[in-house]
This record gives structure tokens, C-alpha cells and sequence, in this order.
């Protein structure tokens, strides 16, 4: 499964019985399986109820180990159940919460239970490329509208509903590389002097007044991949896209900088404009917005799921990309 994670850890079925008893007030638990998947939670397909009247959910268990968790992963599961009432609002398909709870009374460990959507994950349909081109297209127009909600803040959503919000593009921004930076030298991924090498941009006065060029804080998801979407088993069309927690509200551009987002078929779905055709200033954002996400995943390298392969590839990655900012 996920052991190389530092952050997953199975629990009993006596812990899961509680859980769907205090929350949901059923203890009968038929089943409850492990899944495969992410490194992040520990999840569990669970049914639950009297017989005849079973019920399919899934359980999600936040991480162990929570000192490793960089600062806008403290509260993702609240920034989930906010993103899937948003999307349901505008129509996106998504998971219908049952319960979220942060309280950790029952277990120590922030959980969630969704409905069970019966579907296969994109990343393990049998897609031919003319139907994985066309899903792409069709993801592409659900972060169009995504992206059609605004809000009055910058941030990651989980950090706005701390109260940490911020007027500033720029500010955003800054304040989560100097946390994740931060993390990356304490877990020995940078030393000082790289870790001022990759904060220093963020604070240029340069790079300051292009970041505060944008104005609107937009919704954008940060995550979506084939991985976090569900499809229909016989018509394979989009049933949901999930794990939408690591949200944040900021430039829509910043959602097609991350490493995985090169995806043609989704930016014409989008109605993105051609980069030949991006102002140098927008090249140049873009470029600082890529290293967020390179800084990002080589902390969860080394940090998180103890995947030193993913640290030496990012961090390579984030210091070129740090340096072309230099000649641009």
C-alpha cells in the first residue's frame, strides 16, 4: 500500500466503528477495506448499515506525524468540504460530504466520510488517446469554471479559513515559500544559503509589483490530474473530480505552472492562450509560480513520503528554474 509514507498509518476496525458511530450513528460496519492511492491519507472503502439497507462510503483519515505537514495542509479537510459546496454550486461533479470532523475527540486524526461514487479512476481506465484527449477538453472547461469564482481574499483556502488572508498576490505567495522553504532546510533538503537563494525572489520589489498585477483572487483547484478524477464504468464520461483541498484563491495562470499541467488537450479545453503568445511579464510569473510547486514537492520528498528520488528531481528542477529568472 502507502508505507513509505510518513504520514499514512492504518487503524483498526474497532477505530472505524466508532468513527461511523459517533458521527453517523451506525456501528454496524460490514466491511472495511484498505485502498490504494494516495501517500497523503489513509482511506478506507467502508459498508455500513443494517441488512438491506447497506450503505457504500469512503473514510479518509488525515495524516500522522502532523509536525511534517507544511502549514496549508493543517486544515485541508475543512478546505475540501468548502471546495465541494462551491462546486456544487456551479455544477461540478464532485464527493457529497457525510461528515468532516477536526475535532480529533474521537480519533486523533482529522476525518471525512463521503458518499462512494461506483467508477474507475482516470489514471487506471483502459482509455484509448481519442478518449483521453477528449476527457482532457472536458476537465479543461470545469477549470474554466473553476476558475469563474472569485473571492476577496489570496490563499490557500485552508488558510483562509484560519483567518489567514491576504490582500496581496504577492504576499500570499511569499509567506507560503518562506514556510515551505523553511521545512525544506530543517529536513536537511537545502542549506541556508539556498534557502535564501529560493525565498529571495518572492521579496524582489520587482517580482512584487508583477505578482500585484494580478487583482482577482480566482478558485483554482492546484491538484487536478488524472488521478483525482472519477469516470463512469460504462460511458467513462466525468463522474467527479476530487480531492480538491489543497485549493487556493489566486492567478489562474498559477494552476497551469505546476510540473503535470503541460496537458494540450485540457488548455484547449480551457481556452488557454498559446505561451509563444504570453507577455514576458506573464512568462516571468510563471516562472516564479513553477518554483512554488518544485519548492512543494521537494519538501514532500524528503519530509513526507520519504521518497528521495522525487527530492533530488524537484530540487535540481527548482534551482534551474530559480536561475532562468535571471535572464528573463
Amino acid at each position: 500500500m502507502n508505507f513509505q509514507s510518513s504520514l499514512f498509518r492504518e487503524v483498526s476496525l474497532e477505530a472505524i466503528r466508532e468513527i461511523f458511530a459517533g458521527v453517523l450513528h451506525e456501528d454496524s460496519i460490514r466491511e472495511a477495506r484498505l485502498l490504494d492511492g494516495g501517500m497523503f491519507n489513509t482511506t478506507y472503502f467502508v459498508i455500513y448499515g443494517q441488512e438491506g439497507k447497506e450503505r457504500q462510503a469512503v473514510l479518509r483519515l488525515g495524516p500522522v506525524n502532523r509536525e511534517r505537514l507544511m502549514g496549508f495542509e493543517e486544515n485541508l479537510m475543512r478546505a475540501e468540504e468548502y471546495v465541494y459546496d462551491l462546486c456544487q454550486e456551479i455544477g461540478i461533479p464532485c464527493s457529497n460530504v457525510l461528515a468532516c470532523d477536526t475535532s480529533r475527540q474521537l480519533i486523533d486524526r482529522d476525518f471525512m466520510i463521503v458518499e462512494y461514487i461506483p467508477s474507475v479512476v482516470m489514471s487506471n481506465a483502459p482509455l484509448t488517446r481519442e478518449q483521453q484527449d477528449s476527457l482532457y477538453f472536458r476537465l479543461g472547461e470545469y477549470l474554466r469554471q473553476f476558475h469563474g469564482v472569485t473571492g476577496q481574499s489570496f490563499g490557500f483556502v485552508s488558510r483562509l479559513l484560519e483567518g489567514k488572508a491576504f490582500s496581496k498576490w504577492s504576499d500570499a505567495l511569499a509567506f507560503e515559500v518562506e514556510d515551505m522553504s523553511g521545512k525544506l532546510e530543517r529536513a536537511g533538503g537545502a542549506s541556508p544559503e539556498e534557502g535564501e537563494a529560493i525565498r529571495r525572489p518572492f521579496y524582489e520589489e520587482r517580482n512584487r509589483k508583477l505578482l500585484d498585477e494580478i487583482q482577482t483572487p480566482h478558485l483554482l483547484h492546484t491538484d487536478l490530474w488524472a488521478g483525482n478524477v472519477l469516470l463512469d464504468r460504462d460511458t467513462l464520461e466525468v463522474k467527479a473530480i476530487i480531492d480538491s483541498d489543497r485549493a487556493m484563491f489566486g492567478d489562474p495562470d498559477f494552476e497551469f505552472s505546476s510540473p503535470w499541467m503541460n496537458i494540450p488537450p485540457m488548455e484547449a479545453g480551457y481556452g488557454l492562450e498559446p505561451p509563444e503568445t504570453w507577455s514576458w511579464q506573464r512568462k516571468r510569473r510563471k516562472l516564479l509560480y513553477r518554483s512554488v510547486y518544485l519548492l512543494l514537492e521537494a519538501y514532500v520528498g524528503i519530509g513526507e513520503y520519504n521518497n528521495p528520488q522525487l527530492y533530488r528531481e524537484r530540487k535540481e528542477q527548482l534551482m534551474e528554474t530559480l536561475a532562468k529568472l535571471e535572464f528573463l
